[in-house]
């Protein structure tokens, strides 16, 4: 099931959302697998929210499996240096010499390309990935021993999104603030494509200052501002940039990243469990005699609504009751008197 074509179906912008995604994640109910092992190979660590997050899937669906779960930490996202990255992957290979695991799980594109890719692919060890941005074909997956779930960016999620900020706004004119980074171009180019046959305004923020400048400036140009992505922006202290927003806000204001929900008003994201549920699901699969090559690729579907009450109020925004009740989670609650 589709979850966005879900909630453009309803009357009511993202009510069912909530029961949809609970109803999504019953797990760690299929068979037992006792002495088997899994080694998760992470690209980057456990304090990074999308890591967490998937974790959070991992165990979920490997409880009461009788798997034993080992884990690997690449610590790839800060440290951008190629001989670090690469030495890494070899950490996280012998780790696999030394585990010897029946199933690996590598998450996010760095373990793909520094250890799936020239260690792993085409053995026979079995490799299920996911969290690989857009398309897993530079990899050379799907093969032989590899499988996985892509991380994708529906532009359904953007539109539900924005159809939701217009409740808020006084025009229909769209702001895109994020990282100058070749992904969020990539991303850019398919929005402006979907949304408002490509009126939308695009900001592009070198590093936090310039970030502030534009924030101002948009909020003179457009009536409703998505902020995308800080990632790599150099700069950015999350207290800081909160405050700055908070004092700063005067427009409706959303995310499609989880990350950013505490800078913003409305955020419809991706789940990282749902990464995390589908990898282990898989390799279990495996476990039961599953090849990898008879698993088609997957992408994510499910979404989550989170509501900053602190965000809204600095814009003087009033968010409706039944909203509320129909979020996945309310933050911010400091917000309210």
């Amino acid at each position: 099931m589709n979850i966005v074509r879900v909630i453009r179906c309803c009357g009511w912008l993202l009510m069912a959302l909530p029961s949809l995604v609970l109803a999504a994640s019953a797990t760690g109910t299929g068979p037992s697998f006792p002495g088997k092992k899994i080694l998760w190979v992470d690209s980057y660590n456990q304090a990074y929210e999308w890591s967490a997050g998937i974790e959070t899937g991992i165990r979920r669906e490997l409880q009461n499996s009788g798997v034993e779960l080992r884990i690997v930490r690449m610590n790839t996202k800060w440290n951008l240096d190629e001989a670090f990255r690469r030495e890494a992957a070899l950490k996280a290979k012998a780790a696999i010499e030394e585990f010897c695991p029946d199933v690996v799980i590598a998450s996010d594109d760095n373990a793909a390309k520094y250890l799936v890719v020239p260690y792993l692919k085409d053995t026979d060890l079995p490799v299920v990935f996911c969290g690989i941005n857009w398309d897993a074909s530079p990899y050379g997956f799907p093969c032989s021993n590899v499988t996985g779930m892509l991380e994708v960016e529906p532009p359904e999620i953007l539109e539900a999104l924005v159809r939701h900020l217009r409740r808020y706004a006084e025009g229909d004119r769209i702001g895109y603030l994020c990282a100058d980074t070749v992904l969020e171009q990539k991303r850019i180019q398919i929005y402006k494509e979907r949304l408002s046959d490509g009126s939308m305004t695009v900001y592009l923020a070198r590093d936090f200052t310039q970030f502030k400048e534009l924030f101002l400036h948009a909020q003179q140009e457009v009536d409703m501002i998505y902020l995308a992505n800080y990632s790599d922006m150099p700069g950015w202290d999350p207290q800081v940039v909160e405050d700055f927003l908070t004092r700063n806000i005067k427009l409706p204001t959303g995310s499609r990243t989880s990350y950013m929900a505490r800078y913003v008003i409305v955020t419809v994201a991706k789940m990282p469990e749902e990464q995390g549920e589908w990898a282990a699901r898989t390799a279990l699969r495996i476990l039961d005699g599953a090849q990898p090559d008879s698993i088609p690729l997957a992408s994510n579907e499910r979404a989550s609504l989170t509501l900053n009450l602190r965000m809204a109020k600095a814009a003087g925004i009033v968010l409706p009751v039944e909203i509320l009740r129909a979020a996945s989670r309310v933050i911010g609650q400091e917000g309210i008197e």
